[in-house]
């Protein structure tokens, strides 16, 4: 199959370019190696980090109001819940995420992209040619190292989402 663009990647950087490509009216594909779309922002990174953050947020925010509190409401959900919210988020950002490759006709092909020579990749033993390659395969949370990311009570945004208990301040 002949593309004007292949993009490697559908992290917010490859989606923005295959997008962008599309609109210009270039045919476009992407490839993912994870089963769904979005990259390691939307699955294990950025999103579920900031929606967990935010699901605090407004528990806390519950727990003080004095209304609420009055009316004798318990806010206490457990972490499986917490956990639980953030996934439910991560399921509607796919489906958006998802809707636009349809939408503007780029195909997304599934698996891990292997450069033949400068215009062809090899994916699950399929070729693919384009005149141009964008490789948008993302990045990971620093790590510096004097940090000791085997202790118990770090996490980075990849392992936030594996906690197993109610910290008491995050």
């Amino acid at each position: 199959m002949k593309y004007d663009v292949i993009v490697i990647g559908t992290g917010p950087g490859g989606e923005g370019a295959a997008m962008q490509a599309a609109k210009g009216g270039k045919r476009v594909a992407v490839v993912e190696r994870s089963p769904q779309v979005g990259g390691g922002c939307t699955h294990w990174g950025t999103i579920p980090s900031k929606a967990l953050r935010h699901a605090i947020f407004s528990v806390t925010e519950a727990l003080a109001n004095q209304l609420l509190a009055s009316c004798g409401t318990v806010v206490k959900p457990s972490v499986a819940e917490l956990s639980r919210n953030a996934r439910s988020i991560i399921e509607k950002q796919v489906a958006m995420r998802q809707g636009f490759y349809d939408r503007n006709d780029v195909p997304v092909i599934q698996g891990q992209a292997c450069f033949v020579d400068p215009h062809t990749i090899e994916v699950k033993e399929e070729r693919y040619q384009a005149d141009h390659f964008v490789i948008a395969t993302g990045s990971r949370p620093y790590r510096p190292p004097f940090v000791d990311f085997e202790h118990p009570r770090i996490f980075d945004s990849d392992k936030i989402l594996s906690l197993d208990r109610h910290p008491k301040s995050m």
